[in-house]
């Protein structure tokens, strides 16, 4: 999909789902889009000094200069394809958490990638906005899946390879926040650089299952197909708690347990009793002296979603 052209319209709205990655096992492999979402309205100036207005999750904390994250992207694509940025002005509304694990960070550069592409009339397609956003992110697993919706698995490879599925409707992800911030970069020095052989099959063979289950709607095995070796157990530690949350006992209508991400946030799937199962996540946290927000979500099976704006 193309973006608008700057001279049939004012502006364009921007929408990007939050996103939650790994789901246990598929570990830098798979993510989910939320309906939980960054909202980006930008317009051409003919004149004058850019700027912008940061409001929701992250105001008075994040920047709403030329240091913002999206505004530095903007501008890194728009060098890229050498264009020179125009002036324009920007409006931001954030409803996901800053680095909790829900793709704030993927979401600001798919929404930076599609500014530019306006601005710029680069007219780029999608899997060049895929290329774009990853290229700024490090990885796929939470740009693709804010870009195409629902549950898309990627591998990089020459180019990006994605294969997108649509998510359950009648699943709720239960995403849990915790009051702690936990940098990707964190996460990630705790993770060992070799792992044992047979931890390594054990993550194949169930995020191999996840996705066949997922494909066909079908709980069954999940909670199994989401138990992980290859990073969970290295990030428990972080985060206070997480070990027994994910060793949480059955409930009625819970399918799976995993960190979000890097976390810090915590997701369960349920196809019942989707409340109850937040506030027995919610109770561990608060055992840990961690107060919690609980969102109860459904996926988003659009993803990227540009509107006309005047």
């Amino acid at each position: 999909m193309t973006s608008p052209d700057r001279k049939d319209t004012w502006g364009i709205r921007i929408r990007v789902p939050a996103t939650t990655a790994n789901l246990g096992a598929a570990f830098d492999a798979v993510g989910l889009a939320l309906q939980l979402y960054l909202t980006v309205e930008v317009r051409a100036l003919d004149a004058g000094p850019s700027r912008l207005e940061f409001r929701g999750e992250g105001e008075g904390c994040v920047p709403a200069d030329s240091t913002n994250l999206i505004w530095r992207v903007m501008q890194r694509v728009a060098d890229r394809h050498e264009r020179k940025l125009p002036s324009f002005s920007m409006e931001v509304d954030n409803e996901i958490p800053i680095t909790k694990g829900l793709g704030s960070s993927a979401t600001a550069c798919v929404s930076a990638a599609a500014a530019a592409d306006f601005l710029c009339g680069l007219r780029l397609q999608r899997e060049d906005l895929l290329a774009a956003a990853a290229d700024e992110e490090g990885h796929p697993d939470n740009v693709a899946p804010a870009l195409y919706g629902g549950l898309v698995a990627s591998i990089c490879a020459e180019k990006i390879l994605c294969s997108r599925c649509e998510f359950p409707a009648s699943w709720t992800i239960v995403a849990v926040t915790p009051d702690l911030e936990l940098a990707t970069s964190e996460a990630r020095s705790v993770l060992p650089q070799q792992v044992p052989f047979r931890d390594a099959v054990f993550n194949v063979q169930r995020a191999a299952f996840l996705m066949a289950q997922v494909v066909q709607g079908r709980r069954e095995g999940l909670r199994q197909a989401m138990a992980d070796r290859l990073h969970q157990p290295y990030r428990s530690a972080l985060v206070p708690g997480l070990k027994e949350i994910l060793d949480l006992e059955d409930h009625e209508g819970l399918i799976g347990v995993a960190l979000s991400g890097a976390g810090s946030t915590v997701i369960a799937f349920a196809d019942a009793n989707a409340a109850e199962i937040g506030d027995r996540i919610a109770a561990i946290f608060e055992r840990h002296g961690l107060s919690s927000t609980v969102r109860l979500l459904k996926a988003d099976n659009l993803g990227l979603v540009i509107e006309e704006s005047t």
